[in-house]
């Protein structure tokens, strides 16, 4: 089955304000899928945040609704505050591949995201879900749409065309995809409409404080003494416009923090008041150097990752470079440098 579906342009907002972004023909091909086949296995990329884990949760759970059988298959473990939602009993950690008719990726931007050594043959027919405008279509199906605020929205609406009842952990996993990917409803992706959907999520019975809590507070001591480590190593650029974070192995070590702590540490550079760019390089077990990137203008900083083959959102993006880390530090400076003149 070789169908490569190109993300459709963006239509025009009716007159109500209501998109027709998500208007069911969107997926029929993907509903064709899921009604001809019994088996399904979904995955997202390495390194799982909350919109590739609640969009999974999502649909994990509105396949089971529909008698199929579904297996949760990612390269790592389910961070701990995300145990909360519904799929965490079927939750998997390994890059052995069981048998399944069809397989779901999502919220990946290219098919090297779910693991370092992933091959195309461990997998059945291949969809393809995802919100990343730099997403490379590798799926036999490719239900890419850019214009969405996170891969769990365009789940939400496939689970809308199936006709399938949206029951309270189908709300709170895709409630927990928005708030992630929007930063708490605070990126520049929070429309009119994200902010609707999330009311009707609460409505139907997504505790949103809970998930919040959950995603943004309450840290072990050992997570805050990597932050007080991490903020040791903040770097201020030129006029202030960007600023850069590192992290070694050997710092994270000796915090006693897990990797899953690290998660959220780019946002204290993002929050300085004269930054454009945020730069946060992480050092791998394996010595290479993990890149978050983050934007708080108009400088789009997935261009700065496709510099390095990486990718994401104009916000938000990531990459992985060879060390040692003040290499890779020099030479993300030297692209994000390019990017404000």
């Amino acid at each position: 089955m070789k169908l490569k579906h190109k993300p459709a342009a963006t239509p025009p907002r009716a007159a109500s304000g209501k998109s027709s972004y998500f208007s069911p023909d969107k997926f029929s091909a993907v509903i064709r899928l899921i009604q001809s086949k019994k088996s399904f296995l979904l995955t997202t990329h390495v390194n799982p945040d909350g919109d590739g884990l609640g969009a999974e949760s999502a649909l994990y759970l509105a396949l089971k609704k529909l008698g199929k059988k579904v297996q949760v298959v990612n390269h790592d473990r389910l961070p701990k505050r995300f145990e909360y939602l519904g799929f965490t009993g079927a939750y998997r950690a390994s890059d052995r591949i069981p048998p399944h008719d069809v397989c779901f990726v999502l919220d990946a931007g290219n098919f090297g995201r779910i693991r370092d050594d992933v091959k195309r043959s461990e997998f059945g027919t291949l969809v393809n879900i995802d919100h990343h405008f730099s997403n490379d279509l590798y799926g036999d199906l490719n239900l890419v749409l850019p214009k969405a605020a996170a891969t769990g929205e365009i789940v939400y609406y496939l689970i809308k065309a199936l006709k399938l009842e949206i029951t309270k952990e189908i709300a709170e996993s895709v409630y927990t995809s928005l708030v992630t990917d929007t930063g708490g409803f605070r990126y520049s992706n929070t429309t009119p409409e994200v902010l609707r959907l999330a009311a009707e999520l609460v409505d139907k019975g997504a505790d949103a404080q809970k998930v919040s809590e959950r995603i943004f507070a309450g840290i072990s001591k050992e997570a805050m003494e990597l932050v007080r480590v991490s903020l040791g190593t903040i770097r201020v650029y030129g006029d202030g416009r960007i600023a850069s974070m590192t992290l070694s192995q050997s710092d994270l070590g000796k915090t006693g923090a897990t990797d899953e702590d690290t998660e959220n540490l780019i946002n204290f550079v993002r929050k300085l008041d004269t930054v454009k760019v945020a730069i946060f390089l992480k050092e791998r077990p394996d010595g290479q150097i993990k890149l978050s990137l983050r934007s708080r203008s108009d400088v789009n900083v997935s261009l700065i990752a496709g510099k390095f083959k990486g990718g994401g959102h104009a916000y938000a993006a990531g990459a992985v470079l060879d060390g040692p880390m003040e290499a890779a530090l020099k030479a993300v400076l030297q692209v994000s440098q390019k990017a404000l003149r």
